[in-house]
């Protein structure tokens, strides 16, 4: 049976998820919202696509959050930027590294995109020592790529002498604990969300009868 190697769009609103939505001081639940993402645009650069999407056809930039989960272990929500259309309609245009089909999104009416990149913030669902290991050295790495002028350097960084050995400690420690991570990896069972980035369960999604 086939585990879950990677965080994924939600099937349901836990606790949990409203947990860290509160944390965040959103205003509004948190909702699905469809990812239509825009043909030849880069990955995960929202901020900018969506900027320039509302330059060519109007409509406004909403920033919030993101939210992903990472089934029995840990819940992740990432600052994002979605599009909001002359209708009204909220859409995802930012393409992913992973197909997907709609994401969970909440809303944040104070924070905006200044130029820097904001960390992820994430909550364990297990006080497993891996999982906390885990996401202390996701905070870790982000704090070196954006300690500095690095905050607000683009495309591939260099890294030379100390910190090019920091680097490879890092990452060295993180492919340590994401392996753990994976031998704790719940099967993917008929009523957890689709690893297909669906944000339905497996029942109703590849995992239903043909």
């Amino acid at each position: 049976m086939a585990t879950y190697t990677h965080p994924v769009t939600p099937a349901e609103i836990s606790e949990a998820i409203l947990s860290i939505c509160r944390e965040l001081l959103t205003v509004e639940a948190p909702c699905y919202i469809r990812v239509q993402p825009t043909i030849g645009a880069a990955i995960d650069e929202c901020f900018l696509i969506v900027a320039d999407r509302v330059a060519r056809s109007g409509g406004a930039v909403v920033y919030g959050w993101s939210i992903r989960e990472q089934p029995k272990l840990f819940v992740e929500a990432e600052f994002h930027a979605v599009w909001r259309d002359k209708d009204d309609v909220l859409i995802d245009i930012a393409p992913k590294q992973r197909p997907t089909e709609r994401i969970l999104f909440a809303i944040d009416t104070v924070k905006t995109f200044t130029g820097r990149q904001v960390d992820s913030v994430r909550r364990p669902l297990s006080r497993t020592p891996s999982i906390i290991d885990l996401i202390n050295v996701l905070d870790a790495e982000f704090e070196f790529m954006n300690r500095g002028p690095r905050a607000s350097q683009q495309g591939e960084l260099v890294f030379r002498d100390h910190d090019a050995s920091e680097y490879q400690d890092i990452q060295r420690r993180k492919t340590i604990h994401y392996l753990a991570m994976l031998k704790l990896s719940p099967e993917i069972w008929p009523y957890g969300p689709c690893a297909c980035g669906s944000g339905k369960k497996v029942r109703w999604c590849h995992g239903r009868a043909n």
